[in-house]
């Protein structure tokens, strides 16, 4: 399945790619009266007095509320309480097959430093507040609700066919979704760089001129404070017969190794056309967060990883009743752990499932490092416990089953 979504159609002009003089300043009263958020730097702008500004804010703060209630805060304090510190603080994230969620990537690794999001929808560009008018405001508004509303309500995007809504938009892409969405999570843009990725892997910065662009970097933190968090986004082809021949993977290699999320993926690391995407993941990760739509459970060996299963796994929805994995479903009826908030296909709180994988060794060197005396103290005779302490009996045993190609679908 392609895993393509025309993600922003806004009816109003952008940033144009020779207007560099744009200053962070408007960059984020943009994004702010986009997420229907007070102006940091123009509160007393003339469009934020309308009808259709008040409307949109109102709506996005319900709406928001709603879902940081039901799915944001919840995740936020099970990844605490579930995930191992060690392995989230400073690190980096690679959240393929995202599109522009960085909403969710933030909340279930609030404390790491970098994200990695990547997908085939185009990069998109940087919206411009002076473009708007009291004309076409309201329309332009509406066209933000829409494209935010399943993600707000579902936790993930639906892949559609946008062709004729793309006909009749002027722009559209990932960046000013992004932008909302970290404006809404409390963040402000400290910079933005659109790139150019090589074939070799090195990235070629092209200021705000997103003409051509391959990709994005947003450097972002709250306002007031002066440690930045760092967002990628690639839009890349990440199957066979792209992965391997493309300059991101050669970028990608190049990142350091941390934790990957993997949410609403359309199953398609099920597929044989996609192996070597989720090899790298599965060689470059410390820590996985999935849930069934990811990489196999097969896949994990059981003298590789430790394993936690949270929520319930009857099995996927109808659009991809084919991937249906009985070792997991095994698994899942042995030593399941609660889940409290939706996730995913199956997005509705109970139904949802979530797992944790975590790399033995990983553990391994974290509690021998724990166990080294200070300098200036005596050795401790009792190493602490292993962060993820799961027996043998906990780990995935299923052998790796026979893959067969399935034809892909939309959702």
């Amino acid at each position: 399945m392609k895993f393509r979504i025309a993600l922003f159609v806004l009816l109003f002009p952008l940033l144009a790619p020779s207007q560099e003089s744009t200053t962070l300043d408007e960059v984020n009263d943009a994004t702010a009266f986009l997420a229907g958020i007070d102006l940091p730097h123009r509160a007393d702008h003339p469009l934020t007095s309308s009808k259709s500004w008040q409307f949109h804010k109102k709506t996005l703060d319900q709406e928001f509320t709603s879902h940081q209630e039901r799915v944001l805060f919840p995740m936020s304090a099970w990844s605490n309480a579930e995930l191992t510190p060690e392995f989230v603080e400073e690190s980096t994230v690679r959240y393929l097959f995202s599109g522009p969620d960085i909403l969710h990537a933030f909340h279930m690794f609030p404390k790491a430093d970098t994200f990695i999001l990547c997908g085939l929808e185009p990069v998109g560009e940087i919206p411009k507040l002076d473009s708007l008018t009291s004309a076409n405001a309201g329309r332009a508004l509406g066209e933000v609700r829409n494209a935010l509303g399943e993600i707000i309500n579902f936790s993930f995007f639906r892949t559609k066919d946008m062709k004729e809504d793309l006909q009749f938009a002027t722009f559209h892409g990932t960046t000013p979704i992004m932008m909302i969405f970290l404006a809404r999570s409390g963040q402000y843009i400290k910079s933005i760089e659109f790139q150019e990725l090589n074939d070799d892997g090195t990235l070629t910065g092209k200021g705000l001129d997103s003409k051509g662009a391959d990709g994005v970097k947003i450097e972002f933190s709250p306002r007031r404070m002066s440690t930045t968090k760092t967002l990628y986004y690639f839009s890349s082809d990440l199957s066979d017969g792209g992965f391997p021949k493309t300059g991101f993977r050669t970028w990608l290699e190049s990142q350091l190794k941390g934790n990957s999320y993997l949410k609403a993926a359309s199953f398609l690391m099920h597929q044989n056309w996609f192996k070597h995407v989720r090899q790298h993941l599965l060689d470059y990760s410390v820590q996985i967060v999935q849930d069934d739509s990811g990489i196999p459970f097969r896949y994990f060996e059981a003298d590789v990883w430790y394993a936690d299963l949270f929520g319930n796994y009857n099995g996927p929805i109808d659009l991809f009743a084919e991937y249906y994995q009985r070792g997991l479903r095994s698994a899942y009826q042995t030593r399941k752990k609660p889940l409290d908030f939706g996730t995913g296909y199956k997005w509705r709180k109970g139904e949802s499932n979530l797992m944790r994988f975590v790399r033995q060794d990983a553990v391994a060197g974290l509690e021998a490092k724990k166990a080294e005396p200070a300098a200036d103290a005596p050795a401790d005779p009792a190493p602490a416990k292993p962060a993820a302490s799961k027996t043998p009996e906990e780990v995935p045993t299923s052998a790796p089953e026979k893959e067969e190609a399935s034809p892909s679908s939309d959702l």
